[in-house]
């Protein structure tokens, strides 16, 4: 192995060292309980070390925030393997909200932190992984649609009423509000909703 090729090996081990450690932290203590300096820290190297791949923690944030996009695709696999486009939406609903409530610090990077978004604004970087699970989203929609001959009613907008039943549900949930509603009867109150809404809209 030659000078350059061992100097861009190097590179990429810090880098996947300096994401390891914010993971951790990510996972252990949240966002608010992750920082440059203590990264530095936990991996012995100085933060000047850090920004020389990474402009900010923002930049970290981001990165991560495709990481639990990737620990999220598991999640999905078998519910996009559905041949049947209203089973294949039931099923993405249930997938999606069992990653939230079993992925808190996960589900909060990704869905509620306003601080990854930011890194996209500043580096003009396109939502990759998100985008494209939207779009998987969106064509199962247009699937069912054309399946149900249903009128005036646009793959895009449906799934993002989708998108916002189940947000909406993992973030009650989270913050313990179905409580307010029923004690300890979270999951059924979920199942249930889950069910009515593919119900009224596919009266299925």
């Amino acid at each position: 192995m030659g000078l350059a090729e061992r100097k861009e090996r190097d590179k990429l081990e810090l880098k996947k060292t300096i994401l390891e450690a914010a993971q951790k932290m990510l996972l252990a203590h949240g966002q608010d309980g992750l920082s440059i300096r203590k990264i530095a820290d936990e991996i012995e190297y100085s933060p000047a070390t850090i920004y020389l791949y990474f402009a900010d923690k923002d930049a970290i944030l981001h990165e991560l925030m495709e990481m639990g996009f990737g620990v999220m695709n598991e999640y999905m696999k078998d519910a996009f393997a559905q041949k049947d486009p209203i089973k294949r939406i039931h099923s993405i609903g249930h997938a999606y909200i069992r990653f939230g409530l079993e992925n808190k610090d996960w589900y909060e990077l990704m869905f509620n932190s306003d601080k990854p978004m930011k890194h996209i604004e500043k580096c003009c970087e396109d939502w990759d992984q998100g985008m494209a699970m939207f779009a998987s989203l969106t064509e199962t929609c247009r699937q069912a649609i054309e399946m149900h001959k249903m009128e005036n009613v646009e793959e895009q907008i449906l799934a993002l009423q989708l998108w916002c039943s189940v947000h909406g549900l993992v973030n009650l949930a989270l913050t313990e509000r179905l409580e307010i509603v029923q004690q300890n009867n979270s999951q059924v109150l979920i199942e249930k909703t889950l069910d009515a809404i593919i119900h009224t809209i596919f009266k299925k």
